[in-house]
């Protein structure tokens, strides 16, 4: 007999004003997958053939990762409401693990999303042993362990714990309990990780304490306190995939020369700066202070400083104000909003020098997701006339 769910995925994407993850709730990882898996490993348990998700919280995105239940062999269906009320009645949330689908109490701040978020995984450890995990091994009783992982004689475990695989656990580093660590990360001599997450590509440096908090590359989410703090020294949290993603050494040296060249320019003119807030790309805000008129690289004369300390890059879409939206497309505003921003970019080649200009987005869009490398060469060979384009 064939089986249906109807599943509910609640909308709490204005709850997440401290993370400002790009993906909805029920992809965020819950232990060694995102909580809508969970779900759907669960409808092959109970055997149930087809499954329906109703949200109207970035629905693409979902139905992206779900691709139609074909990795689960099943029919997994997203379908688009407007607001949670339209879900039909007898429409499941899904608002914890299967097992233990249930809240205390309704999330009424960011903070609460962010409590909520790290108990799953509380929940989930303590449950570990009745889920079937693909890769790690028991490390000791209630401590999970996966493959690649380095650890130092020295290193010391508290369960229950789970660590992804592919990471270094330093001397004296305590791990546990409560601690989810995952892949590519390190974890430095030292350091202690209990009741909080370190997530994909983070290092952790040596003599740090995190105790309920979760950590995302340089940007550290305190539960406790409800508020997110991008961590500058890298000797305390580091994004390892931040050297990856900053300007290379030579367009780093390109960016200085370039100011030193315009310095006297930009001094003797008698420029109004006006200072703009906007994403780095990276969970972090730049302060970038902007001119009113002028050639368009002395009125961005500041900001090849940014270049050159690794923030920005020569060439990349305008960056984004904190306060930007496309209320048309929520998913594509995420999208922008973390990619890492240039000084010239091919909406500059198109006159469209702020984000206030209503058709700047669309060349902003096309040059961050365009998958080749074409967009970058375009504005490289028209790098000298953007460069030299005057306010209008």
């Amino acid at each position: 007999m064939k089986m249906k769910w109807k599943l509910l995925i609640p909308d709490w994407s204005h709850l997440d004003t401290i993370w400002r993850n790009h993906a909805p709730f029920c992809l965020w990882q819950i232990g060694d997958k995102p909580l809508i898996a969970h779900w759907m490993d669960e409808a092959v348990n109970r055997a149930v053939t087809e499954v329906e998700f109703y949200t109207a919280d970035r629905p693409t995105q979902v139905r992206d990762f779900l691709d139609d239940g074909n990795f689960w062999s099943r029919s997994a269906t997203v379908l688009p409401i407007s607001s949670d009320e339209k879900a039909p009645e007898d429409a499941v949330p899904i608002i914890g693990l299967p097992k233990n689908n249930h809240m205390a109490e309704p999330l009424e701040s960011d903070g609460d999303l962010l409590r909520h978020w790290i108990g799953l995984h509380k929940e989930w450890l303590d449950s570990i042993k009745e889920y079937s995990l693909r890769v790690e091994t028991n490390f000791q009783e209630k401590g999970w362990i996966g493959p690649h992982v380095r650890i130092h004689k020295g290193a010391k475990f508290e369960p229950p714990f789970w660590i992804q695989g592919k990471c270094d656990i330093g001397a004296n580093a305590q791990i546990g309990p409560y601690a989810c660590v995952f892949e590519n990360t390190i974890i430095d001599e030292n350091a202690l990780v209990k009741d909080s997450i370190v997530m994909p590509g983070t290092m952790v440096g040596r003599n740090t304490s995190l105790d309920n908090v979760a950590v995302d590359g340089g940007l550290l989410l305190d539960v406790k306190r409800g508020c997110r703090v991008s961590i500058t020294d890298s000797f305390i949290l580091s994004d390892l995939a931040d050297s990856a993603r900053s300007a290379p050494l030579s367009e780093r040296i390109f960016a200085l020369f370039l100011f030193l060249i315009f310095s006297p320019i930009a001094t003797l003119s008698k420029i109004d700066w006006s200072l703009l807030q906007a994403h780095d790309g990276r969970g972090g805000e730049l302060a970038l202070k902007t001119g009113n008129h002028g050639p368009l690289i002395v009125r961005r004369w500041q900001w090849l400083k940014q270049v050159f300390k690794g923030r920005m890059r020569l060439i990349g879409i305008h960056p984004r104000p904190l306060d930007w939206t496309v209320e048309t497309n929520h998913e594509l505003e995420q999208r922008l909003k973390e990619v890492i921003p240039g000084v010239l970019s091919l909406s500059d080649i198109h006159d469209c020098h702020s984000t206030n200009d209503p058709d700047e987005w669309a060349h902003a869009a096309y040059q961050a997701l365009e998958a080749e490398k074409g967009v970058d060469k375009i504005v490289r060979k028209n790098f000298w006339k953007a460069a030299f384009k005057k306010a209008s």
